[in-house]
């Protein structure tokens, strides 16, 4: 079970539970996460947090989008791009 702070921001807060659901299995790899829309609903959260929240989710590396398809949770390897792909940069920075 996620802890969740009541001073976290909201976005936070619904980033951890679909973190959450991910890492527990909901969202298996590969499938097809709930869209905006449907995360709106569910948490009763504004257009400009729900996209802070996929904004989240893909800069951990957790899904990916396709345009006019929808955002997927990725594969192991696919992470594993991601997480070379920020090291880097890192380097950079």
């Amino acid at each position: 079970m996620v802890e969740l702070q009541v001073n976290q921001p909201r976005w936070r807060r619904v980033h951890a539970i679909i973190v959450e659901r991910i890492r527990r299995g909901e969202y298996k790899a590969g499938e097809r996460i709930p869209s905006l829309v449907d995360l709106i609903e569910e948490f009763g959260i504004a257009n400009v947090t729900g996209q802070k929240v996929m904004r989240a989710l893909r800069a951990d590396g957790l899904i990916r989008t396709e345009p006019g398809m929808g955002s997927f949770v990725t594969t192991a390897e696919e992470r594993k791009d991601v997480e070379a792909a920020q090291v880097k940069r890192s380097k950079f920075e």
